[in-house]
C-alpha cells in the first residue's frame, strides 16, 4: 500500500459514509398532538468502521483492543482502543462504553468501538446533523423507528452532507472491491450494505451454521484477554478467500500467534448489535495435530 502523510490519512478517515452504512437509534420518545414521535441519530456501522480502517492505512496497519474498565458507582465498561501504524510505530486512541449484563467480551463491544473510532475522525461528520423527528411504533415494550422513515432519514443525511458541501464515499469502503463469481471470474461490484467486508459476507450465509469448508485462516493479530470472570484469546483472521473477521477462543492460547495458519477451523457467528464476530469453536494449526478451544 502506497505510504500516506499523517493529513492525508486523517482526511481519507473522515470521509463521510454512504447512508447504507449508518444505522439510526431513537435518543428519545415524547407526544406530539396526540401521537407518538421520537427523535432519531446516526451511527455508522462496525462493518463500515474496519472497512474504512482496511482502506485507508491496509488491515495490517490497524487493530483494536478491548479491556474491561471497573468504574465507580456504576455499571462497568468496556474500553476500545484503535491503534494505526504511524513510522515505526502504533499510535492508539481509547474510547468506552457500558457493559451489558451477559459477558465481558460482548458487554459494549459495539459502542465502544465506536466512539474510538470518533477519536480518529471516523463518523465525526455525523455531529452536524440537525435533528431528525421520526414516526415510532411499539415493539413489546420498546419503541422502534417505523420502516417507512428510512427515505427520510437517507434524505436528511444527504442534505446535511450537501450544506457541508461534501459528498458520501461507495457503499462499503472508499475503494469498492469486486466479489468472486461461482465461474472464478471476476463479478461486478456490490454497492449493497458492507459489500466488500468479510462480516457482510458472512452474515448473508445461514444464520448460525458453523463454518468449517475446508478454507484455511491465518493469524493477522492476536491477543489475550483477561477480565475478572473469564480469559479469551482475541484473533484477526484472513481466510484464504481474502475474508477477514473477529474471532475468540475461549481461554488462553499462547499458541496462537501472528503468522499462524489454521485448518480445518469450525467458527460460530455471534453478533452483539452491528457487531459481528465469531467463536473459534474447533481448529487445528497446520501440520500438526487437531486441537479443541
Amino acid at each position: 500500500m502506497e505510504r500516506k502523510d499523517p493529513r492525508q490519512i486523517q482526511a481519507e478517515l473522515a470521509m463521510p459514509f454512504a447512508p447504507e452504512d449508518l444505522e439510526w437509534r431513537l435518543q428519545r420518545t415524547f407526544e406530539y398532538q396526540g401521537e407518538a414521535k421520537g427523535v432519531a441519530v446516526p451511527y455508522v456501522t462496525n462493518r463500515a468502521i474496519m472497512s474504512r480502517l482496511d482502506d485507508v492505512v491496509g488491515p495490517e496497519n490497524w487493530y483494536n483492543d478491548f479491556k474491561p474498565w471497573h468504574g465507580t458507582g456504576g455499571k462497568e465498561a468496556q474500553l476500545c482502543g484503535i491503534s494505526i501504524r504511524y513510522g515505526d510505530g502504533f499510535i492508539t486512541k481509547w474510547d468506552g462504553a457500558e457493559d451489558s449484563d451477559i459477558e465481558p467480551v460482548k458487554g459494549g463491544l459495539s459502542d465502544s468501538m465506536k466512539r474510538a473510532a470518533v477519536q480518529w475522525g471516523i463518523g465525526r461528520v455525523l455531529y452536524n446533523m440537525d435533528v431528525v423527528f421520526v414516526e415510532v411504533e411499539k415493539r413489546g415494550k420498546t419503541w422502534i423507528i417505523k420502516k417507512d422513515q428510512q427515505e427520510q432519514l437517507d434524505c436528511a443525511y444527504r442534505k446535511m452532507l450537501g450544506k457541508l458541501g461534501l459528498t458520501p464515499a461507495p457503499a462499503g469502503g472508499l475503494r469498492p472491491q469486486p466479489e468472486p463469481a461461482p465461474d472464478g471470474q471476476t463479478a461486478g461490484t456490490q454497492q449493497g450494505r458492507g459489500s466488500n467486508d468479510a462480516a457482510g459476507r458472512a452474515g448473508r450465509a445461514s444464520e448460525g451454521k458453523p463454518r468449517g469448508n475446508g478454507i484455511s485462516y491465518i493469524i493477522r493479530h492476536a491477543r489475550i484477554n483477561k477480565g475478572i470472570n473469564s480469559i479469551s484469546t482475541q484473533l484477526r483472521l484472513e481466510s484464504s478467500q481474502g475474508d477477514k473477521l473477529e474471532a475468540f477462543v475461549r481461554g488462553e492460547h499462547p499458541e496462537l500467534t501472528v503468522g499462524v495458519v489454521l485448518v480445518d477451523v469450525k467458527l460460530e457467528k455471534r453478533q452483539k448489535d452491528t457487531v459481528v464476530y465469531y467463536m473459534l469453536e474447533k481448529f487445528k494449526i497446520a501440520d500438526t495435530q487437531p486441537q479443541a478451544a
